[in-house]
This record gives structure tokens, C-alpha cells and sequence, in this order.
């Protein structure tokens, strides 16, 4: 393969690396268990591997304000019980 005189510009070699890059961690993820996860995980996943949250969510067919959503929902959920006592514990069971 020939880079030195190709006609192409530093903007076509940066186009053709985004999607080479692109493609390589849709492979990564495909290869891992990570494919039978939520949706959630999957743009975490991708997201770990140097993709921007809004290339996840148009990689996996969604929104990046729908990956921000699940995500707070996410946290939200997983302190909720923080501090709250449950039926048995306020009457002193």
C-alpha cells in the first residue's frame, strides 16, 4: 500500500483512520461478551475503546441523549436506596 503520493489529503487519511477505527471496535465488541449486554454497557463499552458517546449511540442505532438517560437512570438507581429504610427497619423490626 502506497501512502506517499497517493492524491489523497490529511483530511481523506483522518475520514479513512475514523472509520477503520470505527470498524475495529464494532469488531472488538462483536468478539466479547460485552455484544449480550444492555445497551448501556455496549456504549461503555465502545466508549472505553476511544469512541465519543454520540459515535456509540449512532453506531447502536440510538441517541447519545437516550446513552445519557440510561446512564443517569443508571446512577440514580443504584444509590436510591441510600439513606431509605424500608418498611420493616422504620418500625423497628
Amino acid at each position: 500500500m502506497n501512502f506517499g503520493n497517493s492524491g489523497q489529503t490529511g483530511y481523506e487519511f483522518e475520514k479513512t483512520a475514523t472509520i477503520i477505527g470505527r470498524s475495529l471496535a464494532f469488531l472488538c465488541l462483536q468478539s466479547t461478551s460485552a455484544k449480550e449486554g444492555t445497551l448501556l454497557q455496549k456504549a461503555q463499552f465502545l466508549n472505553g475503546l476511544g469512541l465519543e458517546f454520540d459515535d456509540a449511540a449512532e453506531m447502536l442505532g440510538t441517541s447519545a441523549a437516550s446513552l445519557k438517560e440510561l446512564a443517569r437512570v443508571a446512577r440514580k438507581g443504584k444509590g436510591a436506596k441510600r439513606g431509605k429504610k424500608g418498611k420493616g427497619e422504620r418500625a423497628g423490626r
